[in-house]
């Protein structure tokens, strides 16, 4: 606050602790963040370096485009290979389900334990 007899800034207690500490805690999260970002940054440094030592290595000039022949048979492969994934996930499952099937003697039946269990004549059935 100014005060009214000069132009001099007066600060109690409060108004100095207060203004301090949010200096303090703004400084010091901003402190970490900095950090943060120059350590992620030295990463991808360090990253694109060895990823330009490998494409040396190994002979690579040019990068594909996403025009290039060899970049689109590359991208119908992956789509094609999440789809072979799911595949074999499904194929998995149903495996697992005829083995729980046969534990209770009722793989190839058409009918499932649940259906069954749940059936009003259950204990006729069984």
């Amino acid at each position: 606050m100014i005060d009214e007899v000069g132009p001099f800034l007066n600060l109690d207690e409060h108004d100095f602790s207060i203004g301090v500490s949010d200096q303090v805690v703004k400084k010091s999260k901003q402190e970490a963040i900095d950090r943060r970002l120059r350590v992620i940054s030295t990463w991808e440094e360090r990253a694109a370096r060895r990823i330009d030592d490998v494409e040396r290595l190994i002979g690579i000039k040019t990068w594909w485009e996403r025009d290039d022949n060899e970049y689109q048979e590359i991208l119908k492969y992956i789509s094609n290979r999440q789809f072979v994934r799911v595949i074999e996930e499904l194929q998995g499952l149903v495996v697992s389900r005829l083995m729980e099937l046969e534990k209770v003697n009722l793989a190839g039946s058409g009918t499932s334990f649940i259906s069954l269990h749940h059936s009003p004549n259950f204990c006729h059935r069984v």
